[in-house]
């Protein structure tokens, strides 16, 4: 008897969809938690509107993580999918809760196998064909942070995400005029934005041992700015993109081992 194959999340998904009858599909983690009680109503009414083909969740890590960047990253990034999605969409989205209008999800083909952020790709294929995939304010999730292994998981997270968008690119579908300014800027600040900073820093430093007092300067001012926390969870999340797009190359990590998270 052959031993089964481990064949991804977004596989189990088309799998199930192909049994789904009701007009709503609802994705969730097995390790998440909503804030709310009335959470799927308010998911109900937000797809009840013609316009809306998909809504998730803004986020509350249950953990830091390590130096509180964790925490920081969310303050900015959920401001950030909530502005997205009140101009139009936006082209992330969370396991944590991804709820689907049926008959749209299948129209775009369920969910992609070949990459590991099948909740953003889809939701981004659904903004494409000109539905709205939206984040509202008031439907929120506690996110459950890894005990054990913050770094690769967050690493994880970014392959994924790079993915996501090199094949959106790859693809070259027709976008929304509302849409285009946020999906070519999250493209930018994922694929494009970290190897400026890696750039800079070269220029930086070899200035300063070429004996640049202003590149000095600003090396030292950088360097201070790292006990700020905002600053600091900016720079890391440069750097796990750098990391997560050279892990790219040789694994896109779309099976992975269950990591344990806190759970509170």
């Amino acid at each position: 008897m052959r031993e089964p194959v481990r064949r991804g999340k977004a596989f189990a998904l088309n799998e199930a969809l192909k049994q789904a009858s009701g007009e709503i599909v609802v994705i969730t983690d097995a390790d998440s938690k909503w804030l709310r009680g009335d959470t799927l109503k308010k998911v109900a009414v937000y797809l009840g509107s013609p316009d809306i083909g998909a809504v998730s969740c803004v986020k509350i890590p249950e953990a830091s993580g390590p130096g509180g960047v964790e925490e920081s990253y969310r303050d900015f990034y959920n401001v950030l999918r909530v502005a997205e999605s009140n101009l139009h969409s936006t082209p992330v989205f969370h396991g944590e809760l991804a709820a689907f209008k049926r008959r749209v999800l299948e129209e775009v083909g369920g969910f992609p196998t070949d990459i590991g952020a099948d909740d953003s790709h889809t939701a981004t294929l659904i903004a494409l064909k000109g539905y709205r995939a939206i984040m509202p304010r008031d439907i929120v999730c506690i996110e459950a942070v890894p005990e054990r292994g913050y770094s690769m998981w967050r690493v994880r997270r970014a392959q994924h995400l790079i993915q996501h968008f090199w094949k959106i690119l790859k693809q070259g579908l027709r976008t929304p005029k509302q849409f285009k300014l946020t999906l070519y800027t999250e493209a930018y600040l994922h694929l494009i934005n970290p190897w400026i900073l890696v750039v800079a820093s070269i220029l930086l430093l070899a200035s300063t041992i070429a004996r640049g007092l202003l590149a000095l300067l600003l090396l030292i001012t950088g360097l201070f700015l790292l006990a700020y926390k905002p600053y600091r969870a900016w720079i890391t999340l440069q750097l796990y993109l750098i990391i997560a797009a050279l892990r790219n190359l040789w694994t896109k990590e779309i099976v992975w081992e269950k990591q344990m998270k806190n759970q509170h």
